[in-house]
């Protein structure tokens, strides 16, 4: 039997979340609770007042409830997959789509002009409780040996196994991370793109040009030790794995092979790629198309899942996303501040992913590096395992006085303006 589309695929993961929070930004729905019901809510706020290792290994637990099993993934059917994406948005016509990387800016910038946005890369959650962070060379053995039927009938894709046991600490325990990357639009996305399109509309791919070293497990199947985050490729303990080369990292990277179908299959339809050299460089090309079109000089540094377009729209606030609250967070946050003209107020959320990892930028760093800034939502006191933060930030956005929406930002301003435009 097929594994269910929403069965397969994370939802705490990047691009479900993502997928879901710009299928609300553009029909004007708030992305409150990441996304989660009013009892997730009460759960998060009852749990935060457990000693820190009990909300620790309910989180832990949680996460690895997700899974697939690892008989279970020939039974997993990507092209259902791209179809069940497709779904989340509205059946009608639009002028133009976003299309590949997963990226929180990009939420932003599709909510702004009206548009859908189709991710390249989800995650597939394999349950495996054996898995020890401090093992990498024992993950890569399990995926090469569960993997081939996945990729043997999902002959679109390409599987990037990741196994970071510094920010995915927690997680990693109780499973794998699988994630694949559309190497062709296949036909749940061509459909959309020829039927849910205006005549004319122009299809815009993100394309982030971070890549990572992996190990070759077999055809389209690579390994990569560590991810985008605090520390970098040479800091993880590898425990004997040698990299053989250098592939689009894991969770944010572009497979350049999906631009090479898209061009086969548009024709004369208009093919616009936004490429960026990192996971940041959106951040402040977006943030500043914000400031513009909403006349606003409030500042909202949001981190990894901690987004809600409309109540951001609705606040007046610039919005400028960081992957996470580690040192390159911080960094990205000061050049922008830096380089802006001065803003009223900032705000600072944080992500709470539950360990002090290496890289973390903790609470008071952000407070040393930005001494005007207010957290939203963040109890500094429990962080990193201040996990009811995920619900708090939502709140404290609906605490601010609201505006009504404007009307659309323009498309082709915001092409002329994002000059990493190609």
């Amino acid at each position: 039997m097929t594994v269910k589309p929403a069965d397969a695929i994370a939802a705490f993961d990047s691009a479900s979340a993502m997928l879901e929070a710009t299928a609300r930004g553009i029909t004007g729905r708030p992305f409150d609770r990441v996304g989660r019901g009013r009892l997730f809510a009460a759960t998060l706020r009852t749990a935060n007042l457990l000693p820190r290792s009990v909300r620790q290994s309910l989180y832990a637990f949680a996460g690895g409830a997700e899974g697939v099993r690892p008989d279970e993934l020939g039974s997993v059917d990507l092209e259902a997959v791209a179809q069940w994406a497709t779904e989340h948005y509205p059946e009608r016509r639009y002028p133009a789509v976003l299309l590949g990387s997963s990226n929180g800016a990009a939420v932003h910038l599709a909510t702004a002009l009206g548009i859908p946005w189709l991710p390249q890369t989800m995650l597939i959650p394999v349950r495996w409780k054996g898995n020890s962070p401090d093992r990498p060379d024992r993950a890569l053995e399990f995926g090469a040996s569960v993997a081939p039927e996945l990729l043997r009938n999902n002959p679109d894709i390409a599987l990037h196994h990741m196994h970071d046991a510094n920010q995915d600490r927690l997680m990693i325990g109780q499973m794998a991370y699988f994630r694949f990357k559309r190497r062709r639009l296949g036909a749940a996305y061509e459909r959309f793109l020829q039927d849910r399109l205006e005549p004319g509309a122009p299809v815009i791919v993100l394309a982030d040009e971070s890549t990572w070293p992996v190990t070759t497990v077999a055809d389209r199947h690579v390994f990569q030790v560590g991810a985008q985050g605090g520390i970098g490729p040479e800091d993880y303990d590898r425990h004997g794995i040698v990299p053989d080369t250098s592939a689009p990292e894991a969770e944010w990277g572009f497979d350049p092979a999906l631009l090479e179908d898209v061009n086969r299959f548009s024709g004369s339809q208009p093919v616009h790629v936004i490429r960026y050299p990192n996971t940041h460089a959106l951040s402040g090309p977006v943030a500043d198309l914000y400031r513009n079109w909403l006349n606003s000089d409030r500042l909202l540094v949001e981190s990894f899942l901690l987004i809600d377009p409309i109540r951001t729209i609705e606040a007046r606030l610039v919005p400028l996303w960081t992957i996470f609250p580690v040192s390159s967070a911080v960094r990205t946050a000061v050049d922008y501040l830096r380089s802006s003209e001065e803003f009223r107020s900032v705000h600072i959320g944080l992500f709470p992913h539950g360990v002090e990892s290496e890289g973390i930028a903790m609470p008071s760093r952000w407070r040393e590096t930005i001494s005007e800034a207010k957290f939203m939502g963040v109890d500094t006191h429990r962080y990193p395992a201040d996990f009811a933060a995920l619900v708090r930030h939502g709140a404290a956005l609906r605490k601010m006085p609201r505006r009504p929406l404007p009307e659309k930002l323009d498309l082709d301003v915001a092409l002329q303006s994002l000059g990493l435009l190609t």
